[in-house]
C-alpha cells in the first residue's frame, strides 16, 4: 500500500488582494469608524484652537501645530491598534502593536516638544530633543527583540489554540497533525484482531517519518479503540485536526482494507479509498488497489 495512491491535503497558497475582503476586514477591526470619528472629532478640535485660543485669546499660533501633531499620533497608534490587535495569530504570539504603537506615541510627544521649544524661543535644544526620543526608540526595539527571542518557543513543540477555539490549528494550521485510530475488524474468522492492529501501527510508523507532520502516538491512538466518541471529540481530546480510520475484511485468502481520511474541525471526508488483495500463506499481499 502505497502513500502515492491517494491526493494529499491541500495547501493554502496565497490568495489574490480582493477590495471586497479588504474592506470587510476594516468594517471588522472598526478601522472606518476610527478614521471618521478622528476626522470630524479633529477637525473640530483644530477650529476651537484657531478660532478661540488663537484668533480670539491671541495664543501662538504653534498651538495649532501641537494639535495638528497630536491628533494625526493619536490617529495612527489607535489605527495601528486596532489593525493589529485583530489580526490571526503571529508565529511566537508576538504582538507587533506593542512595539510599535509606544514608537508612534514616542515620536508624537518629541515633535510636540520641539514645536513647544521653538514656541518659546529654545531653539538650541531641537537637537537634543531628537537625539533623546531617537535613543528611547532604539532602546525600546532592542528590548521587545530581545524579549520576543527569550520567550518565543520552539517551532517543532508550539501548539496554539485556533481561532475558533479547536485545538490542534495553531499558526501552521490543522494540517500538521493526525491520529491514526485502530483499523476496526470485520472479519468472522478468529485472530484478525492482531493484524488489524500491526496495520495500525505500520501506519503510524510510515507516517511518523514525515518530519513536518505531528503523529499521535499508538498507545493514546489505541486508548481510542472501540470507543463511543465521535471523531470530531476524540481529535479535540488528542489536539489534532486530521484522522486516519478504516476497516478491514478478510474471507479465506481475500483481504478488503478501507481508509478514510477526516478533516476533523468540518468532520468531512477529505478522502477514501478501498485495496483488495490476496494473502499468500498469510503473510504477502497483492498490490491490487480498487477506488471507493
Amino acid at each position: 500500500m502505497n502513500a502515492a495512491d491517494g491526493p494529499t491535503p491541500p495547501s493554502g497558497g496565497t490568495k489574490a488582494f480582493s477590495p471586497r475582503a479588504f474592506i470587510a476586514k476594516l468594517r471588522k477591526r472598526h478601522i472606518i469608524e476610527t478614521l471618521a470619528a478622528f476626522i470630524g472629532g479633529g477637525w473640530l478640535l483644530v477650529e476651537v484652537v484657531e478660532r478661540l485660543l488663537v484668533s480670539h485669546y491671541h495664543l501662538p499660533e504653534e498651538l495649532i501645530d501641537l494639535t495638528v501633531v497630536s491628533t494625526v499620533g493619536a490617529l495612527l497608534s489607535t489605527l495601528f491598534w486596532r489593525w493589529s490587535r485583530n489580526a490571526e495569530k503571529r508565529p511566537g504570539n508576538i504582538k507587533v502593536e506593542v512595539l510599535f504603537v509606544p514608537l508612534i506615541v514616542l515620536a508624537t510627544v518629541a515633535v510636540d516638544l520641539i514645536i513647544f521649544l521653538r514656541m518659546m524661543d529654545l531653539g538650541g535644544q531641537v537637537v537634543l530633543v531628537s537625539a533623546v526620543a531617537a535613543g528611547l526608540g532604539i532602546v525600546w526595539i532592542v528590548l521587545k527583540s530581545l524579549q520576543w527571542a527569550a520567550a518565543a518557543p520552539p517551532s517543532s513543540s508550539a501548539s496554539v489554540q485556533g481561532p475558533a477555539g479547536f485545538p490542534g490549528s495553531g499558526p501552521d494550521g490543522p494540517e500538521k497533525s493526525i491520529v491514526v485510530l485502530p483499523f476496526k475488524n470485520f472479519s468472522s474468522e478468529e485472530g484478525q484482531e492482531y493484524f488489524c492492529d500491526g496495520m495500525t501501527e505500520e501506519l503510524i510508523t510510515k507516517l511518523s517519518k514525515v518530519l513536518s507532520l505531528r503523529v499521535i502516538s499508538r498507545t493514546s491512538a489505541f486508548m481510542f479503540k472501540d470507543t463511543p466518541k465521535n471523531t470530531r471529540s476524540i481529535a479535540q481530546d488528542l489536539n489534532v485536526g486530521y484522522v486516519l480510520e478504516g476497516s478491514v475484511r478478510r474471507a479465506g485468502n481475500k483481504l478488503r482494507i478501507t481508509a478514510q481520511l477526516i478533516d476533523a474541525t468540518a468532520d468531512a471526508h477529505l478522502w477514501a479509498d478501498t485495496f483488495d488483495g490476496v494473502l499468500d500463506d498469510g503473510a504477502d499481499r497483492d498490490g491490487r488497489r480498487r477506488s471507493a
